[in-house]
């Protein structure tokens, strides 16, 4: 998260993916549907960890760049501590529960801004 807040996002987008992946796997369900993994964060972290991304078709191809937003880095953090967090609901860090408060009101921000903008 430190990373990511100093604008490392190469950096935090790497380890919150290895973390993903290293922690015990959990059933999906468990996990709500909007936090699921993207296919554009498989995207960044296949390409950090490769140089590759997959086409349509799944074949893998070297890419010499790709564009990582925020939102992705964010995303990927995000979804590292909840898959943590529902692995080991006791062992949160005060960094992990202060970046989900964030989260939530970043959420809850955006879905209010979408109701007020809609009507």
């Amino acid at each position: 998260m430190d990373h990511f807040h100093r604008g490392d996002f190469e950096c935090a987008a790497t380890l919150a993916a290895a973390a993903y992946g290293m922690l015990p796997a959990i059933d999906n369900a468990a996990l709500r549907a909007s936090e699921l993994r993207s296919a554009r964060v498989e995207t960044v972290a296949q390409w950090l960890a490769h140089g590759t991304v997959l086409d349509r078709t799944g074949e893998s191809r070297r890419k010499e760049s790709i564009i990582i937003r925020t939102t992705q880095v964010g995303i990927a953090i995000h979804l590292a501590i909840t898959r943590f967090d529902i692995a080991f609901p006791d062992q949160k860090t005060p960094q992990m529960v202060g970046f989900m408060r964030a989260h939530q009101f970043c959420k809850e921000h955006a879905i209010r801004a979408t109701q007020t903008a809609g009507g």
